[in-house]
């Protein structure tokens, strides 16, 4: 059981980390050339980050005294992770339709994510880098979705068998233009295993996301998001 939930505490986290892309775009021929170059013009130009720069962001940042690791290959569909959510059995089975269509959304999309552990391996964090704030956007807003439509789902992988149940929280980070958060409650057993807590934070173009993988307080989660947040604004 110990292998099992952090591995279910991670691909939970990617699943609603890396949402989608950019969304639908308006169609041009429908909205017309001069409007649209116009509103090209209006709109600054969002500089994205790479994923060497995300990765020097990830390992130079210290939060709450601890330093974070890079996971090679955490955000790709080649990762244990994802691999481990393809194999598992979700029920209702709408739950993982809706968990492998955003997060396969945001592998084909042109967004670039780097995840790590803490070195005391308490918690997971990632940082994502879209071409534009609609992708950005987009993705803090799809990170509800699963909470929303999937608030209870039996999940069978490995032979175990658990429940999560998904709720949304007020969470408060400093120096984010929008959070969201995310509690995922893992029973197994019949007993509560790990309260999962996600904070999803806006910046700019650019998304901070950090959930624990093992028992923490609220406060350690968020403040965690806060550090990246300064991080990824004094990088941009």
């Amino acid at each position: 059981m110990k292998r099992i939930l952090p591995a279910i505490a991670l691909f939970a986290g990617l699943s609603l980390v890396g949402c989608t892309g950019g969304g639908d775009k308006p169609d041009q021929a429908d909205s017309g050339g001069d409007s649209s170059q116009a509103s090209a013009e209006e709109t600054p130009q969002a500089s994205k980050l790479d994923e060497a720069k995300l990765k020097e962001i990830l390992e130079s940042t210290k939060a709450e005294g601890q330093s974070f690791k890079a996971v090679d290959g955490a955000g790709n569909s080649s990762s244990e992770a994802v691999k481990a959510l393809e194999s598992s059995e979700f029920e209702p089975a709408k739950c993982k339709d809706i968990t492998m269509n955003l997060l396969n959304a945001n592998l084909a999309s042109k967004g670039t994510t780097v995840a790590g552990t803490s070195t005391d391996n308490i918690l997971s964090a990632a940082l994502s880098s879209y071409d534009d704030l609609d992708g950005a956007q987009t993705q803090i807003e799809g990170a509800s979705k699963i909470a929303e439509e999937c608030s209870e789902v039996k999940i069978k992988t490995a032979g175990v068998e658990m429940s999560m149940k998904y709720k949304t929280f007020d969470a408060k980070v400093d120096g984010a233009d929008e959070t969201n958060g995310i509690v995922a409650s893992v029973e197994a057993g019949g007993q509560t295993a790990m309260n999962l807590r996600m904070v999803y934070a806006l910046v700019g173009n650019n998304v901070v996301a950090v959930s624990n993988i093992a028992d923490v307080e609220e406060a350690t989660v968020t403040k965690t998001a806060g550090a990246f947040v300064d991080a990824v604004k004094n990088a941009g």
